[in-house]
């Protein structure tokens, strides 16, 4: 399988080490418009010790050229932009799978876009796939799935506790950490802090379901260390940002059905992800702590395999051939 990778970030270069590892893919295009990217090889931007041979370029004309089977997209969280770069990719037959948070599910939020999207890739036999860790599996499709153990389900929470000290610097600074609260407070207004995809992962929610969404809620709350905490730039002062608390609640049926709760802070104890499924016979199910940016390359390089089996359109995690691991080599 012919893979390009396009946005070469912490996520796009984990993707190429873990396409560098597959026998059955071949890394043969890789795009970044940062300058100091373009025109180096893509293994050494990606962070290998070894040269792959393909070079960074700066254009989708060079990607359209290289003939890959499947172009895969980490460029941004807003569908719009995203499907301004997808739709040349789809309208020269190339699938397309993307970390963009919103394209999981964007039919609701976006439907002349999605409209574009889905018809475009439809005329050109080939499919386009949203798909991460959050939104696509943990709070969203995971949950559903464990559901199908159940005979109904009246309420659905999850909630989801990642200690931010162990990720990387920019998802730490996309969560407030070490500003002081009245800039968070104002970055919050200006909608340029927080987890992009709690509502996607509900209205996934709700879909895989059956349930009409009748409205949505969110609150955020801002979380100040009160003692010295680790984080990237050392150590983190007390009464500065450690992080942020998302809520939100989905009324169906005139009541709240759907609670998605995201805690993500510097120095959390117990992190971990827990689906709490009531009905007549009630389930909860706990994961261990993910590492979320190698389970976010790793569930977009596994999920190739399955995009280019998918009907041709705007698809989504519910409706592609189920994304699995990948063994060992025997």
């Amino acid at each position: 399988m012919r893979v390009a990778v396009i946005g070469l970030g912490p996520i796009g270069s984990l993707i190429v080490q873990l396409l560098h590892q597959r026998k059955d893919m071949t890394l043969v295009a890789g795009m970044d418009i940062a300058a100091e990217k373009v025109g180096k090889d893509v293994g050494r931007v990606a962070g290998l010790k070894t040269s792959l041979g393909v070079t960074v370029v700066d254009t989708m004309r060079a990607i359209i050229q290289a003939r890959p089977d499947v172009a895969v997209l980490c460029t941004t969280s807003h569908f719009p932009w995203l499907a301004d770069q997808a739709l040349p990719l789809l309208d020269n037959g190339i699938h397309v799978v993307t970390t963009c948070e919103e394209a999981v599910f964007p039919f609701n939020m976006y439907p002349v876009v999605s409209e574009e999207v889905d018809h475009v890739a439809r005329s050109k036999d080939v499919a386009f796939l949203g798909i991460g860790v959050n939104p696509g599996f943990v709070m969203d499709y995971w949950p559903v799935t464990a559901a199908a153990l159940l005979p109904r389900v009246d309420k659905l929470h999850v909630t989801r506790r990642v200690n931010l000290t162990e990720r990387r610097s920019r998802l730490q600074e996309k969560l407030g950490a070490g500003l002081t609260p009245e800039e968070a407070q104002q970055r919050l207004q200006e909608k340029k802090l927080g987890h992009v995809g709690l509502n996607v992962s509900a209205q996934l929610i709700a879909h895989a379901l059956g349930w009409t969404i009748e409205s949505m809620d969110e609150q955020v709350d801002i979380l100040v260390a009160d003692a010295p905490v680790p984080w990237y730039k050392g150590e983190l002062e007390p009464g500065r940002v450690k992080g942020l608390r998302q809520v939100l609640t989905a009324q169906v049926g005139g009541e709240e059905r759907i609670r998605l709760t995201l805690e993500m802070a510097l120095g959390l104890e117990e992190p971990g992800d827990t689906t709490e499924l009531e009905g007549p016979i009630p389930l909860q199910v706990r994961l261990s702590p993910i590492s979320g940016d190698w389970a976010t390359a790793s569930i977009v390089v596994n999920a190739i395999s399955s995009i280019v089996r998918a009907q041709p359109g705007l698809r989504t995690v519910l409706d592609v051939p189920p994304v699995v691991g990948h063994g060992a080599e025997s």
